[in-house]
């Protein structure tokens, strides 16, 4: 290297060095910006899907919770004692003690699917950002 040269100095460097350009160009930065700025845009946009779907998970779990309360109340009652304080496929309802956007019932069949068995189905449902959920599940009773 000859001295009073910086091999920064483009104009005095050859060969490989002197195609180079030095740094870069406020086009090329301002590009580069957007491009990270639009990254980073869908990064929130994920966040917030994210977000939201952990709050449905969450009311979703709740639901399940009460629904599986319901149930086993009644498996702890036994066939006998449901079949004789519920009439044959009228709904009940079951909110008492839920929050308010919960609400809960619950329907008994006699003799169904066969003489000495009893159909129980409980639902759950809530709304949540305007959507309204509904989770059934069904269980059969049996005289022992």
């Amino acid at each position: 290297m000859k001295k009073g040269f910086s091999t920064l100095d483009n104009k005095h460097a050859t060969g490989f060095m002197a195609k180079l350009p030095m740094g870069f160009t406020l086009t090329e930065f301002l590009v580069s910006m957007v491009v990270v700025a639009i990254g980073m845009l869908c990064l929130a946009s994920f966040m917030s899907i994210s977000r939201r779907s952990v709050i449905v998970n969450d009311m979703r779990s709740r639901g399940v919770e009460y629904l599986q309360e319901e149930m086993e109340l009644f498996e702890s009652l036994g066939y006998r004692t449901v079949v004789n304080s519920f009439h044959d496929g009228v709904q009940y309802d079951a909110s008492d003690g839920l929050p308010s956007e919960y609400s809960r019932w619950f329907l008994v069949y006699h003799d169904d699917p066969m003489p000495g068995m009893a159909r129980l189905q409980v639902s759950v449902s809530w709304t949540e950002q305007k959507r309204s959920w509904t989770i059934k599940m069904e269980t059969y009773l049996t005289r022992k």
